[in-house]
């Protein structure tokens, strides 16, 4: 009796070595259809409650990113299900479905600009440019740029917390960019002393009178506040006890003491470059 070779496209094919793609395939059915025979738990399930899960999160403004990170997986895995893919692994469903999910601040989460956009303004007219607004949020500087041009209705969560606490360490800092200053006072943008708890209100008004005036004053006690850390400095005292003993945040301190040594490495460089031109 002669025994039929096998064909391409059956597995037996492929048991002999073929590789050809119909025999490949063949293979894969066969795998497949024995692990539902054996196995007696499907190998995909619905994704819908998955997605629903997701969508939650993602409507209370989570990333991908911030996702990923509690329910493990990649970026890809959480898009292609929130498009619309109909199945997944019981084991990413479980996996899903059983996560808490995210915490903390979402990433997209919003709130009104104003605040936000006044701070960053009165930071500009005391001298602080993009910069050093932006990297103390820290933020791209040219988002900041478009923020301050667009003056959109919103801005994210993070945004906003970011440029609170740099307004905080910085209002009270002199900046040292003239250009800064002028653009600001071009545009009308309003100081630091415009403004008090009030800042965040859009139906706030600066206090427009009392500018010039508050504006010394602070100016006047940035300066004592200055020489009192510098003279503290100058004993090798370490900056959480000048902090302190002055009553002032370990940030503010260390920002100062920051700006002085860049001084003192500018001044004397500058210095020379002006011997220079003068001896040329």
């Amino acid at each position: 009796m002669t025994r039929t070779p096998p064909q391409h496209g059956e597995r037996a094919c492929y048991l002999r070595g073929c590789r050809r793609p119909e025999c490949i395939d063949a293979n894969k059915r066969y795998c497949k259809q024995y692990r539902v025979a054996t196995i007696h738990r499907p190998i995909r399930v619905d994704a819908t409650p998955v997605r629903q899960r997701l969508e939650q999160w993602s409507n209370q403004g989570y990333s991908h990113t911030q996702i990923i990170t509690v329910v493990g997986g990649s970026s890809g895995d959480i898009s292609k299900i929130l498009a619309g893919q109909p199945t997944v692994a019981p084991k990413v469903a479980a996996r899903i479905l059983a996560s808490a999910g995210p915490t903390g601040t979402p990433f997209h989460a919003v709130t009104d600009s104003t605040g936000t956009i006044r701070r960053a303004q009165a930071l500009h007219t005391i001298g602080h440019s993009y910069y050093k607004i932006a990297a103390s949020v820290p933020m791209a500087v040219n988002h900041l740029g478009r923020l301050l041009d667009k003056q959109p209705p919103t801005v994210r969560v993070a945004v906003a917390e970011g440029m609170a606490a740099a307004y905080k360490r910085l209002s009270a800092i002199p900046g040292t960019d003239g250009k800064a200053k002028a653009r600001a006072a071009r545009l009308g943008w309003k100081s630091v002393a415009a403004w008090d708890d009030n800042i965040d209100d859009p139906a706030a008004t600066p206090e427009t009178d009392q500018n010039v005036v508050d504006l010394d004053n602070r100016r006047e006690l940035a300066a004592l506040r200055r020489a009192e850390i510098e003279h503290l400095a100058s004993f090798n005292i370490p900056e959480h006890e000048i902090a302190n003993r002055l009553g002032m945040s370990r940030d503010y301190v260390h920002d100062l003491l920051r700006d002085m040594r860049k001084d003192r490495f500018t001044k004397p460089a500058m210095a020379s470059v002006s011997n220079l031109e003068v001896a040329a």
